[in-house]
Protein backbone atom coordinates (compact mmCIF):
# COMPACT_ATOMS: atom_id res chain seq x y z
CA UNK A 1 0.00 0.00 0.00
CA UNK A 2 2.71 2.48 0.97
CA UNK A 3 4.24 2.48 -2.50
CA UNK A 4 0.83 3.18 -4.02
CA UNK A 5 0.58 6.65 -2.42
CA UNK A 6 3.89 7.76 -3.92
CA UNK A 7 2.96 6.13 -7.23
CA UNK A 8 -0.26 8.16 -7.42
CA UNK A 9 1.68 11.37 -6.68
CA UNK A 10 4.22 10.50 -9.38
CA UNK A 11 1.47 9.71 -11.91
CA UNK A 12 -0.27 12.99 -11.03
CA UNK A 13 2.95 14.96 -11.61
CA UNK A 14 3.71 13.20 -14.88
CA UNK A 15 0.14 13.68 -16.13
CA UNK A 16 0.16 17.36 -15.18
CA UNK A 17 3.54 17.84 -16.89
CA UNK A 18 2.17 16.30 -20.11
CA UNK A 19 -1.35 17.75 -20.18
CA UNK A 20 -1.57 20.64 -17.70
CA UNK A 21 -4.54 18.86 -16.11
CA UNK A 22 -5.30 16.93 -12.95
CA UNK A 23 -5.07 13.15 -13.15
CA UNK A 24 -8.40 11.29 -13.09
CA UNK A 25 -8.14 7.87 -11.48
CA UNK A 26 -10.45 5.29 -12.98
CA UNK A 27 -8.95 2.14 -11.48
CA UNK A 28 -10.48 0.41 -8.46
CA UNK A 29 -8.82 1.83 -5.37
CA UNK A 30 -8.15 0.22 -2.00
CA UNK A 31 -10.58 1.23 0.75
CA UNK A 32 -7.86 3.26 2.51
CA UNK A 33 -7.61 5.63 -0.50
CA UNK A 34 -11.39 6.11 -0.57
CA UNK A 35 -11.50 7.58 2.94
CA UNK A 36 -11.35 11.31 3.46
CA UNK A 37 -7.96 12.17 4.98
CA UNK A 38 -5.57 15.10 4.99
CA UNK A 39 -2.11 14.76 3.53
CA UNK A 40 1.00 16.61 2.41
CA UNK A 41 2.87 15.75 -0.77
CA UNK A 42 6.62 16.36 -0.78
CA UNK A 43 8.44 16.38 -4.11
CA UNK A 44 12.18 15.80 -3.80
CA UNK A 45 15.10 15.72 -6.15
CA UNK A 46 17.97 13.25 -6.05
CA UNK A 47 20.68 13.21 -4.87
CA UNK A 48 20.11 14.04 -1.24
CA UNK A 49 16.32 14.39 -1.44
CA UNK A 50 16.61 18.15 -2.08
CA UNK A 51 13.12 19.64 -1.55
CA UNK A 52 11.58 20.86 -4.82
CA UNK A 53 8.01 21.47 -3.69
CA UNK A 54 5.53 20.65 -0.93
CA UNK A 55 1.83 21.22 -0.49
CA UNK A 56 -0.92 20.05 1.83
CA UNK A 57 -3.30 21.00 4.56
CA UNK A 58 -4.00 19.79 8.08
CA UNK A 59 -7.64 19.27 7.09
CA UNK A 60 -8.85 17.39 4.01
CA UNK A 61 -10.40 19.37 1.16
CA UNK A 62 -11.24 16.52 -1.24
CA UNK A 63 -13.74 13.63 -0.93
CA UNK A 64 -11.03 10.98 -0.61
CA UNK A 65 -7.32 10.48 -0.02
CA UNK A 66 -6.54 9.57 -3.65
CA UNK A 67 -7.97 12.88 -4.87
CA UNK A 68 -6.21 14.70 -2.01
CA UNK A 69 -2.86 13.25 -3.12
CA UNK A 70 -3.48 14.26 -6.75
CA UNK A 71 -4.59 17.78 -5.83
CA UNK A 72 -1.70 18.38 -3.43
CA UNK A 73 0.84 17.10 -5.96
CA UNK A 74 -0.34 19.50 -8.66
CA UNK A 75 -0.72 22.38 -6.20
CA UNK A 76 2.85 21.80 -5.00
CA UNK A 77 4.05 22.15 -8.58
CA UNK A 78 1.90 25.23 -9.31
CA UNK A 79 2.38 27.12 -6.03
CA UNK A 80 6.12 26.54 -5.84
CA UNK A 81 6.52 27.59 -9.47
CA UNK A 82 8.34 24.38 -10.33
CA UNK A 83 8.94 24.10 -14.07
CA UNK A 84 8.33 20.43 -14.64
CA UNK A 85 8.79 18.43 -17.82
CA UNK A 86 7.49 14.86 -18.18
CA UNK A 87 11.05 13.51 -18.10
CA UNK A 88 11.74 15.51 -14.89
CA UNK A 89 8.58 14.25 -13.17
CA UNK A 90 9.78 10.65 -13.51
CA UNK A 91 13.12 11.50 -11.84
CA UNK A 92 11.72 13.15 -8.69
CA UNK A 93 10.90 11.38 -5.44
CA UNK A 94 7.38 11.64 -4.05
CA UNK A 95 6.59 11.32 -0.37
CA UNK A 96 3.06 11.45 0.95
CA UNK A 97 2.51 12.28 4.61
CA UNK A 98 -0.95 11.12 5.69
CA UNK A 99 -2.19 12.90 8.79
CA UNK A 100 -3.85 11.13 11.66
CA UNK A 101 -6.43 12.46 14.10
CA UNK A 102 -5.81 16.00 15.39
CA UNK A 103 -5.80 16.19 19.17
CA UNK A 104 -6.06 19.48 21.05
CA UNK A 105 -3.22 20.01 23.51
CA UNK A 106 -2.61 22.57 26.20
CA UNK A 107 1.06 22.16 26.96
CA UNK A 108 4.44 21.65 25.32
CA UNK A 109 4.76 18.44 27.36
CA UNK A 110 2.26 16.85 24.95
CA UNK A 111 4.56 17.41 21.98
CA UNK A 112 7.30 15.20 20.58
CA UNK A 113 8.62 16.91 17.40
CA UNK A 114 9.97 13.65 15.99
CA UNK A 115 6.59 11.92 16.42
CA UNK A 116 3.83 14.54 16.19
CA UNK A 117 3.12 17.41 13.84
CA UNK A 118 1.80 20.65 15.29
CA UNK A 119 -1.10 22.79 14.11
CA UNK A 120 -1.55 26.21 15.71
CA UNK A 121 -4.49 28.57 15.27
CA UNK A 122 -5.07 32.00 16.73
CA UNK A 123 -8.34 33.61 17.76
CA UNK A 124 -7.89 35.85 14.67
CA UNK A 125 -7.80 32.77 12.38
CA UNK A 126 -4.07 32.79 11.64
CA UNK A 127 -2.72 29.27 11.42
CA UNK A 128 0.25 27.10 10.51
CA UNK A 129 1.05 23.41 10.48
CA UNK A 130 4.44 21.77 10.95
CA UNK A 131 5.08 18.16 10.07
CA UNK A 132 7.09 16.01 12.48
CA UNK A 133 10.82 15.41 11.95
CA UNK A 134 11.34 18.84 10.43
CA UNK A 135 15.03 19.58 9.96
CA UNK A 136 16.35 21.98 12.61
CA UNK A 137 13.51 21.42 15.08
CA UNK A 138 14.55 19.25 17.99
CA UNK A 139 12.39 20.43 20.92
CA UNK A 140 8.75 21.20 21.61
CA UNK A 141 9.67 24.85 22.31
CA UNK A 142 11.32 25.13 18.88
CA UNK A 143 8.31 23.51 17.24
CA UNK A 144 5.86 25.89 18.93
CA UNK A 145 7.99 28.99 18.23
CA UNK A 146 8.38 28.04 14.56
CA UNK A 147 4.66 27.39 14.08
CA UNK A 148 3.72 30.69 15.75
CA UNK A 149 6.29 32.57 13.67
CA UNK A 150 5.15 30.95 10.40
CA UNK A 151 1.52 31.77 11.20
CA UNK A 152 2.53 35.37 12.01
CA UNK A 153 0.75 35.12 15.35
CA UNK A 154 1.51 37.67 18.04
CA UNK A 155 1.32 35.49 21.18
CA UNK A 156 1.15 38.60 23.38
CA UNK A 157 -2.09 39.81 21.75
CA UNK A 158 -3.68 36.66 20.31
CA UNK A 159 -4.94 33.48 21.91
CA UNK A 160 -3.25 30.41 20.46
CA UNK A 161 -4.82 26.95 20.32
CA UNK A 162 -2.54 23.99 19.61
CA UNK A 163 -3.23 20.58 18.14
CA UNK A 164 -0.90 17.64 17.63
CA UNK A 165 -1.26 14.97 14.99
CA UNK A 166 0.64 11.84 13.95
CA UNK A 167 1.84 11.49 10.36
CA UNK A 168 2.59 8.31 8.42
CA UNK A 169 5.06 8.93 5.58
CA UNK A 170 4.87 6.85 2.41
CA UNK A 171 7.43 7.14 -0.38
CA UNK A 172 7.54 6.36 -4.07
Amino acid sequence: MSGLYGKIAKQAAEHYAKTGEYLALSIPLPQELLRQKACYVIIGEEPGHHLRAMHGSPLPSMPNLAQEIIRNTVEAIIQQGVQIRPIDAAQYTYTVGVLGFMERITSREHLMPMVYGLYVRSDTNKSAALLPRRVGIETADEQIATAIREAKIDPHHEVVTMYRFPVMFYGS
